[in-house]
C-alpha cells in the first residue's frame, strides 16, 4: 500500500472533507471492531455511539456552502446545523453515562434530564431525516407521535386508546423499545456491514465488472442496452439498499445507451427505475430488507431468501420480456460489435471481483454462517482479491475511501430507521396494529383479496418517497397484523408488505425512482412513472398469488411448485404481450380483442389451480385462432 496515494488524496481535500473522512473512517472501523467481537460493548452503547457519528456526518456538511470556485464557506445559518448536531450527539453520550439506570427503568421511571435529552434526540433525528429525504418521513412520524399523545380523545371504536403522558411517551421512544429498538439493532449489526460490503465492491471496481458483464452477455441481443440495464441494476440493486441511488449510478450509463439504441426517453427511464427497484427484493441481500425481515420474524436468513427467490425471478422475467417485446415493436437491434465488451476479456481482467459475491452466497446458504460474520469475511475477501490485478488493487487510499463511503451511506439510513422507531414505538404503546387490522377486517371481512388490496394500497401510500428499509419498517408495523389475523403465514405477509413498500418507489404520483430516472433521461416525469408501473406489473400481481398459495415461495411438493412457476411465467408473458401489443416473433401484432384476452389469460394462469390453468390455456388458444383468422380469413368460409 503506497502512502503517497493517501497523501495525495488528503492533499486534494479541503478541511471539511478531511474532517468528514476521518469521522466516517472512524465510524466504520469502530463498527468492524465491535461486530468482530474485538471489543465488547453493550449493544445500546454501540448504537448510541454509532448514531452520534451519524449526526456529526449528517449535520457538518449543512454548515457550509460552496462558492463559484468550489471553495467552502460557512453558511449564514450555520449555527442551526451546529445546534441540531449537538442536540443529537449529546443525548447519545448521555446514554453511555447512564446506561444501567436507563436499561432498568426506561418507559416507567424517568428524570427531567431523560425527558430533555429524549426530546432533543427526537428533534435532531427528525431534522436529519428531513434533510436526507424530505418532509414525508418526518411528517408521518410526527403524526404517529401525536396519536400517542392525543389518541385518547378519539372514540374507542375509532382508534381511541387510554392515553399516555408526554413524559412517559418520550421515555419510551428514547429507548430500546422504539428508536433504539430491534430495527436499529439490525442496522447496527448487519445493515452497516453490508454498506461496507457495497462500498468496498464499488471501490474495487466490481460495479464496472457487473455492467461490463451484463453488456457482454446481453448487449448483442435486440434492444441490448435495456437488457443490460435490467441485469446490471438487478445485481447492484440487491446490494445498494436504495433504489433511487441505484438509478442515479447505473442509470447514468444505461439510460443513454438505451436512448442511443432507439428506445424512447421515457421508456429508457422506466426500465432503469423498474430494474433498480426490483433489485431491492432480489436475493441474496434484498437491499438489507432480508436481514430485517428475518429478525422481525425470528426466522433464519436462509428461510427468507429461499421464499423470496422465485417471486423476484418472476418479476425480472416479466421486465425482461416487456423490454424484448418493445424491441420487437420498434424493430431495434443490439449494440454494435465494437461496443460490446468481450466476455473472456471481462472475466480475465475483472472476473475475480465477482468472487466475493459468490462467496457471500456460499457462506450464507451452504455454510449457514451468521449474516454479520459472512459480510465481514466478504469485505476482507474483496480487499485480498483486489490485489490479484494491478488495476483493481485496493491500497490504503481506496480502503479509507470505502470506509468513508459506507459511513456516508449510513447517515440517511440510520436517521430514517431511528425516525421509523417513533412509529414502531407508537404501535407498541397503543396497539395500533391490532386496531388498524380490526378496522380493515370490519370493512373487508374475511375476504383475503379485499384485505390484501387494502394492505397493498396502504403500503404504497406509506412508502411513497421513502427508501426501501424505511418503507418496509413503517408498512410492516402497521399493516402486517391484518393479514396474519386471517391466516396468512407470517413470512408471506411480510414479503407481501415488503413488495408493495418497494413498488411504491415506481408508483405515481410520488415515484422517486421513476422521477430520478426521468431526470437522467430528460423525459416527461409522469409518463416515465406510468410506463414504469406498466413494466413493473409483476410486482403488483405476484404478491397476491403467494399469499394465497405458497408454491411460488417454494413451499409444497416439487411438481406442484414446478407447475405453479411454469404457469406463472406463461401468465406473465401474456401480461407482457397484452401491454406491449406484439408477440415475440416479428410480424404478429395483437388487436384490442386479443390484448383483452391475453390480459385475462394472465390472471387465470398466474393463480395456481387446475381449473384456472385450463381456462387460461383455452384463452391463449382462442387468441392464436383469432390471429390465424386475421391472416387467412378465407379459411373461415
Amino acid at each position: 500500500m503506497k502512502s503517497s496515494q493517501l497523501r495525495t488524496m488528503f492533499a486534494e481535500m479541503d478541511l471539511v472533507a478531511k474532517i468528514l473522512t476521518v469521522i466516517g473512517t472512524a465510524i466504520s472501523i469502530f463498527s468492524i471492531i465491535v461486530n468482530c467481537g474485538i471489543v465488547l460493548v453493550d449493544l445500546w452503547i454501540y448504537k448510541a455511539i454509532l448514531m452520534a457519528g451519524i449526526f456529526a456526518m449528517g449535520f457538518i456538511p449543512g454548515m457550509f456552502e460552496k462558492d463559484d470556485q468550489g471553495k467552502r464557506g460557512l453558511k449564514k445559518a450555520w449555527m442551526i446545523s451546529v445546534v441540531f448536531m449537538l442536540m443529537g450527539m449529546i443525548p447519545c453520550f448521555y446514554i453511555t453515562k447512564n446506561i444501567v439506570r436507563l436499561q432498568t427503568f426506561y418507559g416507567s421511571v424517568w428524570t427531567q434530564w431523560d425527558i430533555i435529552f429524549g426530546v432533543c434526540f427526537i428533534l435532531a433525528t427528525l431534522e436529519l431525516t428531513r434533510r436526507c429525504f424530505g418532509l414525508a418521513m418526518p411528517c408521518i412520524a410526527v403524526f404517529f407521535f401525536l396519536y400517542v399523545l392525543f389518541g385518547k380523545y378519539l372514540p374507542a371504536s375509532f382508534f381511541g386508546h387510554t392515553g399516555f403522558s408526554f413524559e412517559r411517551t418520550i421515555s419510551y421512544m428514547f429507548s430500546p423499545a422504539a428508536m433504539f429498538g430491534e430495527v436499529m439493532n439490525v442496522f447496527a449489526r448487519t445493515v452497516f456491514i453490508y454498506l461496507l460490503f457495497g462500498a468496498f465492491l464499488e471501490m474495487s471496481g466490481a460495479t464496472d465488472f457487473f455492467i461490463d458483464l451484463a453488456c457482454s452477455v446481453a448487449g448483442k441481443w435486440r434492444g441490448g442496452p435495456a437488457k443490460v440495464a435490467v441485469i446490471s441494476s438487478a445485481l447492484l440493486g440487491t446490494i445498494s439498499g436504495n433504489a433511487v441511488a441505484n438509478v442515479a449510478t447505473t442509470g447514468a450509463v444505461t439510460i443513454p445507451l438505451m436512448k442511443k439504441t432507439g428506445y424512447k426517453d421515457y421508456f429508457a427511464g422506466a426500465v432503469e427505475a423498474v430494474a433498480s427497484t426490483g433489485g431491492q427484493f432480489l436475493p441474496p441481500v434484498m437491499g438489507a430488507g432480508a436481514f430485517i425481515m428475518a429478525e422481525l420474524l425470528s426466522l433464519s436468513y436462509t428461510d427468507v431468501i429461499i421464499a423470496a427467490v422465485v417471486p423476484a425471478t418472476l418479476y425480472f422475467v416479466s421486465v425482461f420480456m416487456m423490454v424484448d417485446l418493445e424491441a420487437v415493436r420498434l424493430n431495434l437491434k443490439g449494440m454494435l460489435p465494437d461496443e460490446v465488451p468481450d466476455a473472456k476479456k471481462v472475466f480475465r481482467e475483472k472476473g475475480h471481483l465477482g468472487i466475493p459475491v459468490l462467496a457471500l452466497i456460499y457462506m450464507l446458504l451452504v455454510m449457514k454462517m451468521s449474516v454479520t460474520k459472512a459480510g465481514l469475511y466478504s469485505v476482507v475477501l474483496i480487499v485480498l482479491l483486489s490485489w490479484l490485478k494491478k488495476d483493481t488493487r485496493m491500497g490504503l487510499a481506496r480502503i479509507i475511501k470505502a470506509l468513508y463511503e459506507a459511513a456516508r451511506s449510513a447517515v440517511g439510513i440510520g436517521a430514517v430507521i431511528s425516525t421509523a422507531g417513533l412509529i414502531i414505538g407508537t404501535v407498541g404503546m397503543t396497539g395500533l396494529g391490532t386496531r388498524f387490522s380490526s378496522v380493515i377486517l370490519a370493512i373487508a371481512g374475511d375476504n383475503l383479496f379485499l384485505v390484501a388490496l387494502f394492505t397493498a394500497l396502504i403500503c404504497i401510500v406509506l412508502g411513497m418517497g421513502l427508501p426501501t428499509t424505511a418503507a418496509y419498517v413503517i408498512s410492516v408495523s402497521v399493516a402486517s397484523a391484518t393479514m396474519t389475523r386471517i391466516g396468512v403465514p407470517g413470512l408471506a405477509a411480510h414479503l407481501f408488505v415488503f413488495y408493495f413498500a418497494c413498488i411504491s418507489t415506481i408508483t405515481p404520483p410520488v415515484a422517486a425512482s421513476s422521477y430520478t430516472a426521468a431526470a437522467i433521461a430528460k423525459a416527461p416525469v409522469m409518463k416515465t412513472g406510468l410506463y414504469a408501473t406498466m413494466l413493473g406489473v409483476a410486482g403488483y400481481i405476484v404478491p397476491f398469488i403467494f399469499i394465497s398459495s405458497q408454491e411460488l415461495m417454494l413451499q409444497g411438493e416439487f411438481f406442484s411448485v414446478l407447475w405453479a412457476v411454469i404457469t406463472a411465467v406463461i401468465g406473465l408473458a401474456s401480461v407482457a404481450n397484452a401491454a406491449v401489443g406484439v408477440f415475440f416473433a416479428r410480424g404478429i401484432r395483437w388487436n384490442t380483442v386479443q390484448r383483452i384476452l391475453l390480459a385475462g389469460t394472465s390472471i387465470f394462469l398466474i393463480i395456481p389451480g387446475l381449473h384456472t390453468d385450463i381456462i387460461g390455456f383455452a384463452a391463449i388458444a382462442i387468441t392464436f385462432l383469432i390471429e390465424k383468422f386475421k391472416r387467412h380469413p378465407q379459411t373461415a368460409q
